[in-house]
């Protein structure tokens, strides 16, 4: 394991950039979790200063077909209530907000997915209200975080007091879609230290010069959020044993999702879904989409 730290620039710090009118987008069912996710969807949006869209997506949860338009017509009254209550919970934690209500038909990880076209981001629990209480992270979460055109935050809020840091991790070579621009950016939002960590292949011999060019990205990084002090790492260990131990002093981490050959059978890669199973912390993944969106709108802040 190489470590060094490297000291932000003092200056004063730049008002963040608007985007292009791209809200935070909080799923929403009434849940703990997803209330955990309705809070730290607040906060990103105050500190972005863009808006907030509580999203409540609702469905006919019974196998057979509704009796009546007018059965259909009260399962919907009942999703406007959870949103109209979630709503109400975000005004209530920021009142000077921009908060919009959002109700569709449909599947939430469905519904999350297709927000997420128009969002700058994503926030959601581990798991909703339905589902089995033993499991760690629930088909939604998993399926947005894999699926979704930009980055996705799976809020779980801690005990334990705030660290100040944000931890990103690296894989190999993959700098160039890597998450940094998004660890950087939520590093400076919260006025906290950044831990950017290099995970080497646990088979390379010789990890000079895949370091030299990490540590060469970081430098351009560190260019542009002089305010947020670097700490960097170069690990060989493996890589979820890694970032479980860093979420430990964190509060958040940040992973880029890596291309799958079969997206299909493996939509996230086995580091993200380790991740987000297990990791003690809220993590925002950046799925291989969002790269794609970024490299389409100049406006946006890149997610790599």
């Amino acid at each position: 394991m190489e470590m060094r730290g490297t000291r932000g620039k003092q200056g004063e710090e730049v008002a963040m950039q608007a985007n292009d009118g791209r809200p935070v987008v909080a799923g929403y069912d009434g849940s703990t979790a997803s209330k955990q996710a309705l809070r730290w969807g607040v906060n990103e949006a105050r500190m972005r200063f863009v808006p907030l869209v509580v999203c409540h997506a609702w469905q006919w949860p019974y196998p057979m077909p509704p009796v009546s338009p007018e059965t259909l017509e009260a399962v919907r009254r009942m999703g406007q209530h959870v949103l109209d209550a979630g709503v109400s919970l975000a005004r209530s934690l920021a009142p000077r907000l921009e908060v919009r209500g959002k109700l569709v038909m449909g599947s939430p990880a469905v519904v999350l997915v297709s927000e997420s076209s128009t969002a700058e981001l994503v926030a959601v629990g581990p798991r909703g209200t339905g589902g089995f209480e033993e499991l760690q992270i629930g088909s939604t979460a998993m399926q947005a975080a894999a699926h979704s055109y930009c980055p996705v935050a799976v809020v779980r809020e801690s005990a334990r007091p705030a660290a100040g840091r944000v931890v990103v991790g690296v894989e190999g070579a993959n700098v160039e879609r890597s998450g940094l621009g998004t660890a950087f950016e939520e590093a400076k939002l919260r006025h906290a230290s950044l831990l950017a960590i290099c995970l080497c292949p646990e088979e390379l011999d010789d990890t000079r010069p895949l370091a030299a060019r990490f540590h060469g990205t970081i430098s351009v990084w560190e260019e542009k959020y002089p305010q947020v002090n670097v700490e960097t790492m170069v690990e060989t260990r493996p890589h979820t044993a890694v970032m479980h131990s860093a979420a430990e002093h964190a509060d958040l981490l940040v992973v880029s999702d890596r291309e799958q050959d079969d997206p299909v059978e493996l939509p996230l890669g086995l580091l993200s879904q380790a991740l987000l199973r297990g990791a003690s912390c809220t993590v925002t993944v950046i799925p291989s989409r969002a790269f794609a969106m970024s490299s389409r709108s100049a406006s946006r802040v890149p997610p790599g």
